[in-house]
């Protein structure tokens, strides 16, 4: 089916809310909710990891389908550093995103592309410990 015949519209719903239709690459008709920034709307968060032990240059387990958008991401852990990473276009590289060298908030702007695959990656020579991270 020649689905460019068929014009999609981003109709905007109340707080300046707009539905961002395309099509997958099988086809398939998905509605994202963005802001009039691109934000994910909806309140997007993601949990990265919850008390985890991050053995040293290792990464965590991937969060596959980060919505695109703006985010904060919010790192606790016993370490030196912890880097938030996501996966490149070639799908096999991960590429540094932001760097915390302590617990904290990350203060710069972290923005994902659609369908974003993100994870936690410890650069240190020795582990990271007692790790909880969030993206939101």
């Amino acid at each position: 089916m020649d689905f460019a015949q068929y014009k999609m519209t981003a109709p905007t719903l109340t707080d300046g809310v707009q539905a961002q239709p395309r099509l997958n690459v099988k086809g398939a008709l998905v509605v994202s909710l963005e802001d009039a920034s691109g934000n994910a709307s909806g309140g997007a968060s993601y949990s990265l990891a919850s008390n985890q032990t991050i053995a040293a240059t290792s990464g965590t387990t991937p969060v596959t389908g980060v919505q695109r958008g703006n985010y904060v991401w919010d790192a606790q852990f016993a370490g030196t550093s912890i880097k938030l990473q996501s996966l490149g276009s070639d799908g096999v590289t991960w590429r540094d995103v932001a760097t915390l060298s302590a617990s904290g908030t990350f203060a710069g702007e972290i923005r994902f592309g659609a369908n974003a695959q993100v994870r936690l990656y410890n650069p240190n020579g020795t582990s990271d410990t007692g790790v909880y991270s969030s993206l939101s």
